[in-house]
């Protein structure tokens, strides 16, 4: 009876998904995140940039960040990240620590129309084919005004499991740094839920933290804190 209760344990830890909040990504290049959603300001209007280090396991380090211009009689930056706009052209604003760089291009306009522009994303979620878990439907990653969210259809459909987390991510076959109440962004994947999902079926609507820039990640997907990915979309 014994044997036989190992055994059935066994096959029930195989085949759910039920794991820690915590799950080590494999290491990943150190970066600097220029978290600031700007692409574009007006002549003679000021925006505050924002950036942030990331270490080898793409967790977040508290750094000194030292900002630069590439063109700086077109945009000036002070110490502190505070950019202006002084006539129309493109400079690129870099956010270093040490030796590693994050860079962000602005144009500078007389309107600074183009933050106020819609980009859309969109893909149909496959199943990575790990056990029996499926995933199915539409998803669309859109952009307004410098924010953006991830919306899935209504013919959305995953299999359940206890520990889902939607990502954002650059590869589909590996694991992911995930908290609770914390995501963890880097540049091979960024947590867009903030806690396990617990709906499985139907539209649904993720805000992106400001912190992630959509367009750096070419897939949404699902992953269980155990290991598997249960599915994932790639975005075009």
């Amino acid at each position: 009876m014994k044997h036989l209760f190992l055994v059935i344990l066994g096959i029930s830890l195989l085949s759910s998904c039920i794991g820690t909040d915590i799950v080590e990504e494999t290491e990943v290049l150190e970066q600097v995140i220029i978290s600031s959603n700007i692409s574009s300001i007006k002549i003679g209007e000021e925006a505050q940039m924002e950036a942030f280090f990331t270490n080898k396991y793409g967790i977040t380090e508290d750094q000194q960040i030292v900002w630069s211009t590439s063109t700086p009689d077109v945009i000036s930056i002070s110490v502190n990240g505070l950019a202006k706009g002084l006539q129309q052209g493109e400079a690129i604003i870099e956010g270093r620590v040490g030796d590693v760089i994050g860079k962000r291009t602005i144009q500078v306009s007389q309107d600074g129309g183009s933050n106020t522009m819609t980009s859309t994303r969109s893909g149909t979620f496959m199943s990575a084919g790990a056990g029996s878990y499926t995933v199915a439907g539409d998803v669309m990653v859109v952009t307004e005004g410098g924010k953006s969210k991830i919306v899935v259809s209504d013919n959305f459909k995953s299999s359940i499991g206890p520990s889902l987390y939607l990502m954002l991510t650059n590869h589909t076959n590996g694991s992911y740094m995930v908290m609770n109440n914390n995501p963890v962004v880097n540049g091979t994947s960024a947590q867009i839920s903030n806690a396990r999902l617990t709906k499985f079926s139907g539209s649904m609507t993720w805000e992106v933290p400001s912190v992630v820039d959509v367009k750096s990640y070419k897939y949404v997907l699902l992953y269980c804190t155990l290991g598997p990915v249960f599915g994932y979309a790639e975005l075009k």
